[in-house]
């Protein structure tokens, strides 16, 4: 299982020292019944995060890794996050 925290920010800060804006994500990623898959899901941890749709990425082959790939993929071209700073920090 791959879990993980998905951090997409600007440059700016708010008045609380904040990124502004500040999208953050819990993701998610486990085996799937067929040998070889895998389902990231994606739940938004902080307001105004875009929230993907569906919340969840299925890959038939290459198991979690491929679909917590995947679904950065899917986060990353988000109109909300695009031309942001990214973290993730993976448990």
């Amino acid at each position: 299982m791959i879990k993980a925290n998905v951090k997409f920010f600007g440059h700016e800060q708010d008045g609380y020292g904040m990124p502004k804006p500040y999208h953050s994500y819990l993701v998610v990623a486990s085996p799937w019944e067929q040998q070889g898959s895998g389902v990231a899901s994606v739940i938004p941890l902080s307001s105004d995060t875009p929230a993907l749709d569906p919340p969840h990425k299925m890959s038939l082959q290459g198991g979690p890794e491929k679909a917590f790939d995947e679904v950065l993929v899917l986060l990353r071209g988000l109109p909300q996050n695009k031309g942001l700073k990214e973290l993730i920090h993976k448990d």
